[in-house]
């Protein structure tokens, strides 16, 4: 029997919430699927840890997304010297609406973070090395056949110990708003020395009921954030980035899960040493 996973997006730091659902085909018979741990877990260079905890829905059951969130578990960050333990709070600017974070841990270059999540039977957990950031060089602007938008690109020179890897988020800066994936961000340099260019595409939500237009538009201030990555983060990303290209519905339905980093569930930890750079755009 072939066990189909559906993805949910929902808006929050950068890859949308992750709650993933699991179902059977309609025309097959029905199939018990345990829950799983979720987690969604960030710390970028000069930043703090902050993670999303829930659990996988199986859809047609008792469960729904808010009994999916984890409000009572533990989590902790170590940089492989010191364990943190995080705090956990309701936050409505993130979705699932609360957050597990800490301020006294950073992220520095070079250093390997571990992230574990325990709840009643759930222990999850993942490892990952922080890469040395990239220098963003410069964004530039060019005039589309619409008078008010502007195609942007980023330019940056790749790194001596390629092959690289990268993908690219965006904020409002008037809106105090997270850093989002933007659309079609990812990269990989493989070549030393060479200079790289990269489309800059707002992001992308499949939960948007506006028109989605990729470019900037004239007036927008925002900051685009160049983040390197290790390699299985960044094949999360690309595979997020195709499924919120190609899908047609908010719930998008693949023969398999995303590529995950965590061990014992579901989601990423996203260790990622970043550079940013504000823009207007005029």
């Amino acid at each position: 029997m072939k066990i189909k996973t559906i993805f949910h997006g929902c808006c929050s730091t950068g890859m949308a919430g992750v709650l993933f659902l699991w179902c059977t085909g309609c025309d097959e018979p029905s199939v018990t699927v345990p829950s799983m741990p979720v987690i969604e877990g960030y710390i970028s260079s000069e930043g703090y840890p902050s993670v999303l905890f829930s659990s996988s829905v199986v859809p047609g059951t008792d469960g729904n997304f808010s009994e999916s969130v984890i409000n009572w578990g533990k989590v902790s960050v170590s940089d492989g010297k010191r364990e943190v333990i995080l705090t956990g709070r309701v936050d409505d600017t993130y979705m699932p609406p609360f957050r597990y974070y800490s301020f006294d841990l950073i992220g520095e270059p070079g250093n390997t973070y571990t992230v574990r999540a325990d709840y009643k039977q759930f222990h999850a957990e993942s490892s990952c090395t922080m890469p040395y950031p990239t220098t963003i060089d410069s964004i530039t602007l060019a005039e589309t056949e619409v008078d008010s938008l502007r195609a942007a690109s980023l330019h940056f020179t790749a790194p001596d110990d390629v092959p690289a890897y990268y993908y690219l988020t965006m904020n409002d800066n008037d809106r105090h708003s997270h850093p989002q994936p933007c659309m079609l961000g990812t990269f990989k340099a493989e070549t030393p020395s060479s200079h790289c260019i990269v489309a800059v595409w707002k992001p992308k939500s499949k939960i948007e009921s506006v028109k989605y237009v990729p470019q900037l538009r004239i007036g927008d201030e925002v900051t685009v954030h160049l983040n390197r990555v290790p390699e299985e983060v960044y094949n999360f990303w690309n595979a997020y980035d195709n499924m919120i290209m190609f899908s047609t519905s908010p719930f998008i339905s693949t023969d398999a899960a995303l590529p995950t980093n965590i061990k014992n569930g579901l989601g990423i930890w996203c260790v990622q040493a970043t550079s940013s750079l504000a823009l207007t755009v005029k």
